[in-house]
């Protein structure tokens, strides 16, 4: 199970942040290095006796990295935007399996039948989704012995060197992490993961019907369905679970007590739910291109789709939506005499996904269609027993969905839900033909047809 770290802040100066240090250190640290006052003498004197003993030189800096840095950087790893979506530290395991349990089917109360089904078997529907940790980083800071001098110079010196050490650190962390999270969402959204829901085009005169859109969604939500998430399971999301992203544009346009009163809170309660985004379609290319220059499965946002994605004003998700973990953390350092200097590394692994059971709702200022279903290979030829897996390709407008359900016109042969096909071992027909239908316009499909060799 995931655990939130304890918070604890460091708001003290250089004297506090000293005698913290000197207050956890060895018997030797101590016997050389006196208690800090609040005074600049005090601090000088300090880091002389520090700078002429090397091994009080690196028990100070490991100290002020391992011990002082995590506590600082444990306090800030909780006050991104995007906080209530993380779920936490996964001690343990590299993969986290999310299960999902439908909801029972009706059966119709008849004594005479009651017998012969007695001890028959009604296994429940019950669905899984694996989330799988997909990101490794690591960030890297050099000190120098006259930048470690320079620190016991001035009365903020070793706040300064903490934020060298610290902030550029956590600082690249956290905007990596902000990206990647936009970047998952704008890649959901491109893919046709979340609902569509049309909206009119937004402008202050549309402004009370788009609210009431919003508002029945909402409301819909609260109430058991299918029709707002992926996987199509039953399932719903109370008001309290529901979170609203808004572009900053639609956010400065819109009046926010109208729209608190669509999720029926007050405005304090509701700008707890409401979660700015400065735009679906605003990522940094660049730094993302950096980020996963050696993941094969990247691709990079094109102009005409930020394009798209910027226009969008806004989306509902429920809060475990978001299956974002923290699997690893680890600063270290390593000391090099001949180039006497410090490296400091920070390791941050995390696991980035979405819930295929989580509600969620997209608003669209256009009509959501599909244009074309194409399944590739249009024809095969295999063995009976054997299998192969078909494509479909489905081209949308507005973010319409691009699932689709695959059919097979054989009894004896079978095709799941990722378009793998199996010809049955005793199949008779000399073809089968598989068909791919979109979910979202079941007018839009596409055929193959596999010969049975």
């Amino acid at each position: 199970m995931p655990k939130l770290p304890k918070i604890t802040t460091l708001t003290g100066s250089s004297v506090d942040i000293l005698n913290a240090i000197r207050n956890n250190a060895t018997q030797n640290y101590q016997d050389y290095v006196p208690k800090a006052t609040p005074d600049a003498e005090s601090i000088r004197k300090i880091g002389a006796i520090i700078m002429d003993f090397p091994n009080l030189q690196n028990e100070f800096l490991s100290a002020l990295v391992n011990r002082i840095g995590r506590v600082i950087l444990t306090s800030k790893m909780y006050t991104n935007p995007f906080k209530m979506f993380k779920k936490g530290l996964l001690e343990f395991g590299e993969t986290t399996e999310e299960i999902f349990v439908n909801i029972a089917k009706p059966f119709q109360f008849d004594p005479a039948t009651a017998e012969s089904t007695i001890f028959k078997r009604e296994k429940p529907d019950v669905r899984s989704a694996f989330h799988v940790m997909n990101y490794q980083k690591f960030y890297k800071v050099t000190v120098s012995n006259d930048q470690l001098r320079q620190a016991f110079l001035s009365w903020e010196g070793i706040t300064d060197l903490v934020a060298k050490i610290i902030d550029s650190l956590y600082t690249g962390a956290e905007y990596d992490e902000f990206q990647t999270f936009k970047y998952m969402l704008a890649r959901n959204i491109l893919n046709g993961h979340l609902c569509p829901i049309e909206i009119p085009s937004v402008s202050v005169e549309n402004m009370k019907p788009i609210i009431a859109k919003i508002k029945g969604v909402s409301n819909d939500m609260e109430f058991m369905s299918s029709k707002f998430n992926l996987a199509k399971v039953k399932t719903h999301a109370k008001k309290s679970e529901q979170y609203f992203l808004v572009n900053t544009n639609f956010d400065a346009t819109m009046d926010v007590e109208v729209l608190a009163s669509a999720f029926n809170m007050d405005k304090a309660q509701f700008m707890g739910q409401r979660v700015l985004i400065d735009s679906f379609g605003n990522v940094d290319s660049a730094r993302l291109a950096e980020l996963f220059s050696d993941d094969p499965t990247y691709e990079a946002l094109t102009a005409d789709e930020m394009e798209a994605l910027d226009k969008l004003p806004a989306c509902i998700i429920e809060k475990n939506f978001f299956m974002i973990f923290d699997n690893y953390q680890n600063f270290t350092e390593q000391y090099n005499g001949e180039g006497l200097y410090w490296n400091y590394w920070f390791h941050t692994w995390k696991t980035f996904s979405v819930s295929p059971f989580a509600n969620n709702a997209l608003f669209i200022p256009g009509t959501p269609s599909v244009t074309s279903v194409t399944v590739t290979p249009k024809t095969a030829t295999i063995g009976k027993g054997q299998s192969i897996y078909l494509d479909a390709n489905v081209e949308v407008e507005n973010f319409a969905s691009k699932a689709v359900d695959w059919s097979v016109d054989s009894e004896k042969s079978f095709v799941d839900i990722s378009g793998k096909v199996t010809i049955g071992a005793d199949e008779t027909e000399n073809t089968v033909t598989v068909t791919a239908t979109s979910v979202f316009d079941k007018t839009k499909s596409d055929t193959a047809v596999i010969t049975v060799a």
